[in-house]
């Protein structure tokens, strides 16, 4: 899972998920998505909206996807330049992308876009966005981070201090 917006290029992400497909023989998905600030604001540069980084988002996918084809390739977007990018390790089959998506227009743009759905809250409407959108039976993919003690209290300030993104409150009484 990557965010392929402002840190790091699309057509560099599609290099390595290529060159990481090739060497895992196969067995590998790449999964894409928004970002987050926390993470992806570390070049100083102003961190976008979300509508414009789901625009962004669709832009990237575009050039990853025409990248996965070998073909040499030129692009002048919104967003995004590159410049005759060829990818000369490839797999036999394109690798599929999935798309992460924590709201309704995330879910639609990974409906549209993606191989399948990542999302790590477990969130029934993303799913059901994301189902009738155009997802149908595409697979959809839940991350779940499981913090495990004997002192509740000490557990919860552990995860949010490990996971202080995940969408675990701090005053859950449940497990996070």
């Amino acid at each position: 899972m990557t965010c392929p917006l402002v840190r790091t290029h699309p057509a560099v992400i599609a290099q390595a998920a290529e060159t990481s497909a090739v060497q895992l023989g196969g067995r590998f998905r790449l999964g894409v998505g928004t970002g987050e600030a926390l993470i992806e604001h570390i070049l100083g540069t102003v961190w976008p909206e979300a509508p414009v980084r789901l625009e962004m988002l669709e832009e990237a996918h575009q050039i990853i996807r025409r990248l996965f084809t070998g073909e040499r390739i030129s692009h002048r977007g919104a967003h995004y330049t590159v410049k005759n990018a060829r990818l000369y390790t490839l797999r036999k089959e394109p690798e599929p992308i999935d798309v992460s998506a924590f709201g309704p227009q995330d879910a639609e743009v990974a409906a549209r876009i993606g191989h399948g759905l990542i999302s790590m809250m477990p969130e029934e409407s993303v799913v059901e966005r994301f189902r009738c959108g155009g997802g149908g039976a595409k697979p959809v993919y839940g991350g779940l981070v499981v913090c495990w003690g004997s002192d509740e209290r000490e557990v919860v300030r552990t995860a949010h201090r490990l996971r202080p993104t995940n969408s675990c409150p701090a005053s859950s009484r449940r497990s996070c």
